[in-house]
């Protein structure tokens, strides 16, 4: 009897399993990212996903244009009809990673889709358990699909690129028969955001998940992200290069990086080489935020205060002495409960979103007071 009932269930399995109708295989059709729109560039480039043309830098080092050839803050806005959406970009040599970063932010790519209400709302984020390193590069550059089963109807899109890897071309595809258009810029003016691993999104949870993606969404201006980890140290050359590419404003987050020396020799050299090619624009400096390292360690503890205390000193003159130069000196960006630190030092997502919270409502009085509303 056992066998029979054995039989019997061998049977019923592989009628079910002949009876299942496959589904079909979505076949894509892929549009070159550059004829569609590339949100938070400014710079012109050579390869349309570096941030700068690094070999027109003098004085910029290996390290510098490493990062700059990164495609931080940058991401393809398009309008579509599609039901899935897939990506397929060749990653270059110049990409990294490590344990505290998430591979959806490093490697991984984020779509948005704004809602009914106007709201940019998250839609897909997606990354192959791949870390970019050069063996691996070739199996990065595959076609990824982001969604699929989206409702059907026209949908404005964005999908951000990953944070540190390069990239030397960049395709979206939709399923065949869609159509997908070159949708213009949804975000306003063009603002420099010129910082450290902060702004760059080392740690954030996802590529969408850094302090200026998070403020871009929020008021409608086009951040423009030259986030450099470990390398943002007011080097004049590089406040020249973005002054020259005419932006409306520049925001910095400047004193995260150097240390006392370096901010007390460079901060006005700094803001003299924007000066040369943009004498009026709003100058936006920030305060760096709380590091979690200072809860129990007492010389680091020292060290941060006395660089805090120190810009404090610097930025209340230079206030005075440069016109349209500012200080948002916000404490606490983070928070006071400790919850937001990935390694002591940056924060996951939830801490870069408390940032843009907190720094919002004084950047944008001080852009309005330029007309950058």
């Amino acid at each position: 009897m056992k066998r029979i009932l054995m039989l019997l269930v061998g049977v019923a399995t592989i009628v079910s399993l002949t009876a299942a109708p496959k589904k079909p295989k979505i076949k894509y059709d892929y549009t070159n990212a550059t004829e569609l729109t590339l949100v938070g560039k400014l710079c012109k480039t050579t390869n349309p996903y570096h941030r700068v043309e690094v070999d027109n830098v003098e004085g910029i080092t290996k390290a510098e244009a490493r990062l700059l050839k990164m495609a931080s803050g940058l991401a393809v806005a398009f309008k579509t009809n599609a039901t899935s959406i897939s990506i397929k970009a060749e990653f270059g040599p110049g990409s990294s990673w490590n344990s505290y970063a998430p591979l959806a932010s490093t490697s991984g790519f984020s779509l948005f889709v704004k809602d009914e209400n106007g709201e940019w709302t998250w839609a897909a984020a997606k990354a192959r358990k791949l870390p970019p390193y050069p063996e691996n590069l070739e199996a990065l550059s595959k076609p990824l699909v982001l969604i699929n089963g989206l409702a059907e109807g026209d949908k404005e899109c964005l999908i951000y690129l990953p944070l540190y890897s390069e990239l030397l071309s960049v395709e979206v595809g939709v399923n065949e028969g869609a159509d997908i258009k070159k949708l213009k810029n949804p975000f306003r003016h063009n603002i420099a955001v010129f910082g450290s691993s902060f702004t760059h999104g080392s740690c954030a949870s996802g590529c969408a998940l850094t302090w200026p993606a998070f403020l871009m969404r929020a008021t409608g201006l086009h951040l423009c992200s030259f986030g450099m980890s470990g390398n943002s140290k007011l080097q004049p050359y590089l406040g020249e290069e973005f002054a020259k590419a005419k932006p409306d404003a520049l925001i910095c987050d400047a004193f995260s990086n150097p240390n006392i020396k370096t901010i007390g020799e460079r901060l006005r050299p700094f803001i003299e080489a924007v000066r040369k090619h943009e004498p009026n624009i709003p100058i936006i400096f920030l305060r760096t935020i709380y590091r979690e390292h200072r809860n129990f360690l007492p010389a680091y503890e020292k060290r941060e205060q006395d660089r805090i205390d120190y810009v404090e000193e610097q930025m209340a003159a230079v206030e005075k002495e440069y016109k349209n130069v500012y200080f948002v000196n916000v404490k606490d960006q983070t928070g006071t409960d400790h919850v937001t630190s990935a390694d002591g030092t940056h924060p996951y997502s939830y801490g870069y979103h408390r940032w843009a919270q907190a720094i919002e409502k004084p950047v944008v009085e001080i852009l309005k007071k330029h007309g950058i509303k």
